[in-house]
This record gives structure tokens, C-alpha cells and sequence, in this order.
């Protein structure tokens, strides 16, 4: 049986699957990229028209940073990478846990200044602590070579970072109910972390695996 985000039953589909997500978290790390890079520059007065952001410098290494997290994430679940290159897995994956580290106490920190309620403002802090808490567990398994525990809290660390693209979702479907908006947005706050979650947990039962494959004891070394 070999390891990856979604280990279907056929490898076929699992690819597939593994191919959407990276072109999904690929396409909102752009994004990311584009807002961290457009609010840099309108810190050094090159761009007139940003959006006004409650603490700009913060935002800018939360966004950056935010993307590195969903471009890196995806490759750590690749079966082909584990099994081809454990130097860069272990790169990228000293990447994407610093890349959190930034991101989320700069989500932490900028939520103390967000214009929203405050119970949108408790559902961002929750996310920021449970994405760091996450992925700070992920890396101390790891460190121990509790492999398994490591696949499990990098998944639950990948579905929090996936906040980014469900939050773009549930945010604008929610505001088109009628639903007031201080409902809707704090609801789509919540939502968008806590299913992922659920999702997480759903998918880590389902692929529980009975013995870790070598190549994964191998890259714990």
C-alpha cells in the first residue's frame, strides 16, 4: 500500500486526487504571493491602491509565508518524492513548518487588529493556535521517529493550512443567505477550519496504517 494525502484504493485516482490539491493550494499560494508582494510594495510607496490592511508588515509575512505553506505542503504527502528524494524532503519539510511558525502568529497578531466581531476574532485565534500547536506536534514526532503520529498531525496541520482556500469559499456563499453578517462571517470563519479538521480526522481513521512503509522509517532517519 503506498502513502500519500488520499491513499485510495486504486493508485490511479489517488494521483489524480494528489494533483487537484496541489493545483488548488498551488493556485491560492499565488495568491498569497500576490497580496504579500502588493502590500510590500505599497509599504515602500511603489503601489497607491492597496487594500488597507490592519497591520501591513505583519501581513506581509503572513501571506508570504501562508503561501510558501500551501506550495510545500502538497509535496510532502508526494509518494514519489518520499521515495526519490529524502534530502529534499526533508528541506521542504523544514520549510513548510517554519513557513507555519511565521504565518501563524502573524494571523495571531493580526487578528487583534481585524475590523470583525469578536467572535470572529476568537475563531482566527483558534485557528492560529491550532495551526501552530499542529505542526509543532508533526515535528516533534518526527524528531522522535514516531513516524505515524507524524503522517497523522501533518495531515491535521495540511487541513488548516487548506483554510485559505475554504475560507474563499464559505465566506461569499454564506453572504449570499440571508443570514446578517455578523453570523455569516464568523460562521464561515469557523467552518472554514473546523471541517477541514473533520475531514482530516475522517480521512486519518480511514487510512490508518497497520505498519509504516520503509521508505517513510527510512526518511525519518
Amino acid at each position: 500500500m503506498h502513502f500519500n494525502i488520499l491513499q485510495l484504493n486504486k493508485p490511479r485516482g489517488g494521483q489524480i486526487a494528489w494533483g487537484l490539491i496541489f493545483l488548488i493550494s498551488a493556485f491560492h499560494a499565488l495568491y498569497a504571493f500576490y497580496m504579500g508582494s502588493v502590500e510590500l510594495l505599497s509599504i515602500f510607496g511603489l503601489v497607491t491602491d492597496a487594500k488597507l490592511r490592519a497591520v501591513p508588515i505583519v501581513f506581509v509575512v503572513h501571506a508570504l509565508a501562508g503561501g510558501i505553506a500551501l506550495l510545500v505542503g502538497p509535496l510532502q504527502f508526494n509518494r514519489r518524492l518520499l521515495q526519490s528524494k529524502r534530502s529534499l524532503h526533508h528541506l521542504l519539510g523544514k520549510l513548510y513548518i517554519v513557513s507555519i511558525w511565521l504565518a501563524s502568529i502573524g494571523a495571531f497578531w493580526s487578528a487583534l487588529f481585524f475590523d470583525v466581531t469578536v467572535v470572529s476574532k476568537i475563531g482566527f485565534f483558534l485557528l492560529a493556535i491550532l495551526w501552530f500547536s499542529t505542526t509543532t506536534i508533526a515535528y516533534n514526532r518526527i524528531r522522535h521517529r514516531q513516524v505515524k503520529a507524524h503522517r497523522e498531525w501533518m495531515i491535521r496541520s495540511f487541513a488548516l493550512s487548506f483554510f485559505f482556500v475554504t475560507f474563499n469559499i464559505w465566506v461569499p456563499g454564506l453572504a449570499g443567505t440571508s443570514l446578517p453578517s455578523e453570523i455569516s462571517y464568523p460562521l464561515a470563519v469557523f467552518l472554514s477550519w473546523s471541517l477541514n479538521l473533520l475531514v482530516a480526522e475522517i480521512w486519518i481513521r480511514r487510512t490508518q496504517l497497520k505498519s509504516v512503509p520503509l521508505i517513510l522509517r527510512r526518511a525519518a532517519a
